[in-house]
């Protein structure tokens, strides 16, 4: 279903409204007190000399803060009856007369620069185009409304995305905590809702560092929004590292913007592969925290910090702040299931290590996203370097599946529901 001038039309309607009528001195205190309250598109009309009204949106009986103010400055009320179009409706408005009233217009979509990001439901689907059009002329700031089809189950976590409505470009500019961010939605993975969780860790690797200088191996660093805010807030040197070259195109750029060349080292390399060259001294680089933010894989890397203090001869040890899914009722239960899996790459952790876990999102009903912060340990950091063999590290099926049995059970109840598509 797209919108056409046709339906625009079908929009207007007569609609009573209740018009106050003041002296033009009272206006001002008029509408800083009751802004809200004026239909949206009004105007102050000019009754008499002096005298002026204005549409409200308010409705007998009145709030008890508007009578006194129209007893305080004798003001009159009338009914009036406007043309009420399109062009008056908020994007809630238009859509709740569009679509079935069953059926929720979205509201959480994400924005990132000019572009809006949705995750339609099977049941908001049909309505897809006309969502995007009435979102895109309703937020002026907007240009590009798109909808992400799939889950991430690239190697570089890209989206794959449909264009709803403007203009078929993902190029955005975002800035966050007074650092400025080129990306590609399309090309690169992006969510400005992590931004809390960025300033969440750079407070507590403050808290954890004190005076000392801080250096962060950031692993999985995307565009580079962790890195550059730690180097900026923090005055931390950092190497920041991505295996997405799009990413790598991204950050290089952002770094240069940024002017943060001297703090921030780029590279495009496989996680482990960096860890490495630093203890080969192919890279000088004496990190003391490892930022490890891919929830689906990051664990798994953490095999080749087994036998740290034997390849560096370092007897002071990195603290570790990795994300990863887990599934439990508790926190009790998800950190057990976090300390069976970290210890098959880390032998030596143990689940009173962990100096903060914190549970950043509810997934889907089975599966939560997580942090967990810990200073590796000195029995994991003196055995035996020796990475694990490598299963497919792509493959996330136990959570992945959980995702798709969702997804599908809501589809089957769409159709059960025998939703009627105009």
């Amino acid at each position: 279903m797209k919108l056409t001038q046709e339906i625009k039309a079908s929009l207007q309607k007569h609609q009573k409204v209740i018009s106050i009528q003041m002296d033009v001195h009272h206006i001002n205190s008029f509408t800083q007190k009751f802004k809200k309250f004026i239909f949206k598109g009004s105007r102050w009309y000019q009754e008499e000399q002096n005298i002026k009204s204005i549409n409200t949106t308010f409705k007998e009986p009145f709030p008890d803060n508007l009578l006194q103010f129209m007893n305080e400055n004798n003001c009159q009320t009338r009914e009036k009856e406007v043309l009420v179009g399109y062009e008056d409706l908020s994007y809630n408005e238009v859509l709740s007369q569009l679509i079935p009233q069953n059926i929720q217009p979205p509201q959480g979509f994400e924005i990132i620069g000019k572009i809006a990001h949705f995750n339609l439901s099977p049941e908001q689907l049909p309505y897809k185009y006309l969502i995007g059009q009435v979102l895109l002329d309703k937020n002026k700031n907007l240009q590009t409304v798109c909808n992400k089809l799939e889950k991430l189950h690239n190697v570089y976590r890209t989206p794959q995305l449909e264009l709803l409505a403007g203009k078929d470009s993902y190029d955005a500019v975002v800035n966050e905590g007074g650092i400025k961010l080129n990306l590609n939605f399309e090309k690169v993975y992006w969510c400005t809702r992590l931004y809390s969780e960025r300033e969440r860790i750079i407070k507590f690797i403050k808290e954890l560092s004190k005076d000392q200088k801080i250096q962060v191996l950031d692993l999985f660093c995307g565009i580079g929004p962790f890195s550059l805010r730690i180097a900026k807030d923090l005055d931390a040197q950092c190497i920041a590292n991505d295996l997405n070259p799009e990413c790598f195109f991204y950050l290089k750029k952002n770094i240069t913007e940024n002017k943060l060349q001297n703090q921030v080292i780029p590279l495009n390399m496989d996680a482990r592969d960096v860890v490495l060259k630093i203890y080969d001294k192919q890279l000088e680089f004496d990190f003391n925290h490892v930022y490890m933010n891919l929830p689906v894989l990051a664990i798994n890397f953490l095999d080749v910090f087994k036998g740290y203090t034997q390849k560096t001869g370092k007897v002071e040890l990195p603290y570790i702040h990795v994300y990863g899914f887990a599934k439990g009722k508790d926190e009790a239960e998800l950190i057990d299931q976090f300390q069976q899996r970290i210890v098959q790459c880390l032998p030596g952790f143990e689940k009173t290590q962990i100096l903060n876990f914190h549970i950043l999102k509810n997934v889907t009903k089975m599966k939560k996203m997580c942090c967990l912060s810990f200073q590796l340990d000195k029995r994991s950091a003196e055995s035996d370097f020796g990475l694990l063999e490598q299963q497919d590290e792509n493959n996330n099926s136990d959570f992945e599946d959980d995702e798709k049995d969702e997804e599908n059970q809501q589809i089957e109840e769409v159709i059960n529901k025998k939703v009627k598509i105009d």
